[in-house]
C-alpha cells in the first residue's frame, strides 16, 4: 500500500495529539477494588481509585501497642506474658471490609489478592514507625496455615498468598513454616474463652524446617512476621507463635493481620 507524503504527516500529527492529550489528561484507569473507569496516579501500588482508598478505615495510629487497635483495647489489659509480641494491621474490620474479604475469601474473587496483600505494606510500615524495630526489622515472613478440609474447600490459603504479596513488597523471604495438626472449624460466633481452648495445640513446626530456617538466615533469635487476614482475639497467632516457640526459644513473633 502507497502512502503518500501528506499521509504520513497527517498520522504524525494525530500521534502527536494523542500523545500530547495524554500527557496533559492521563487517560481513566480502571479502579481495581469498584471497577470504575477513575483517575489515580500511576505510582499508586493499590491500583484503586482516590474515592475507594479514601473510603477504606485504615488504621493510622495504633492505641493498643499489643493488638494494634486503633482505640483502647481492655482485652489486653488482661493478657499476661505470651509468644506473641505484638500485632499491627492495615484496616479496621468494619461491614465493607467484611464484605471485601468474603468476596475474595469465599466467593473465589482471586482479582481482590494482590489488592489485599498490597494493603498488608500499611500494616508493615506501622511497625516501621519505631525506630528500633526498623533499625533491627524481621528476618522473614510466615503464615497461618489452613487444613486440608479447608484448602480443599477454598482452593487456596488467603493468608499464604497475602504474605507472598507482603514478601514481594518489603524485600523479605515467605516460609511455610507451621501445619495445622487438626481442622477447628469456624469460629465467628465462639467467644473469646471458646476461641482459645478451640485452637489451643492446634499447630506445630513442620519437622526439620526450624533448624532449615536458622541455617539459611544464619541466625539463632529470629524475628519472625505471622501473616493473617482478621485479628479477632488473638488467639489463632498466640497459639501460632507458641508452636513456633517451642522449635525456635530465642525466636520473636509478630503478628501481621489485614484487618482487626
Amino acid at each position: 500500500m502507497h502512502i503518500t507524503g501528506e499521509n504520513r504527516m497527517k498520522s504524525i500529527r494525530q500521534w502527536l495529539l494523542h500523545s500530547m492529550a495524554h500527557l496533559i489528561a492521563p487517560p481513566a484507569r480502571l479502579c481495581s477494588l469498584c471497577g470504575q473507569a477513575r483517575q489515580y496516579a500511576g505510582w499508586n501500588p493499590l491500583r484503586v481509585c482516590d474515592a475507594c482508598f479514601q473510603s477504606m478505615p485504615w488504621i493510622r495510629e495504633v492505641e493498643c501497642p499489643v493488638c494494634g487497635r486503633a482505640e483502647h483495647c481492655p482485652d489486653c489489659l488482661r493478657l499476661g506474658p505470651r509468644a506473641l509480641v505484638m500485632n499491627r494491621s492495615a484496616v479496621s474490620y468494619d461491614d465493607d471490609m467484611r464484605q471485601l474479604l468474603a468476596m475474595y475469601k469465599y466467593r473465589g474473587n482471586e482479582r481482590l489478592q494482590v489488592l489485599l496483600g498490597r494493603m498488608l505494606v500499611h500494616a508493615y510500615g506501622l511497625y516501621m514507625l519505631d525506630p528500633a524495630m526498623k533499625k533491627r526489622g524481621f528476618d522473614c515472613i510466615t503464615f497461618v496455615p489452613v487444613s486440608p478440609e479447608r484448602a480443599a474447600e477454598r482452593g487456596f490459603n488467603q493468608a499464604e498468598q497475602m504474605a507472598v504479596i507482603l514478601g514481594e513488597q518489603v524485600g523479605l523471604p515467605v516460609v511455610s513454616l507451621l501445619s495445622r495438626q487438626r481442622h477447628t472449624g469456624k469460629q465467628s460466633k465462639m467467644s473469646r474463652h471458646e476461641r482459645m481452648e478451640n485452637m489451643r495445640g492446634a499447630f506445630a513446626v513442620i519437622p526439620g524446617r526450624a533448624a532449615k530456617l536458622q541455617r539459611a538466615l544464619k541466625r539463632q533469635k529470629l524475628r519472625i512476621l505471622i501473616v493473617d487476614d482478621v485479628y479477632t482475639t488473638g488467639s489463632t497467632l498466640t497459639q501460632c507463635a507458641e508452636a513456633i516457640c517451642g522449635s525456635l526459644p530465642q525466636a520473636r513473633i509478630y503478628g501481621l493481620c489485614w484487618a482487626r
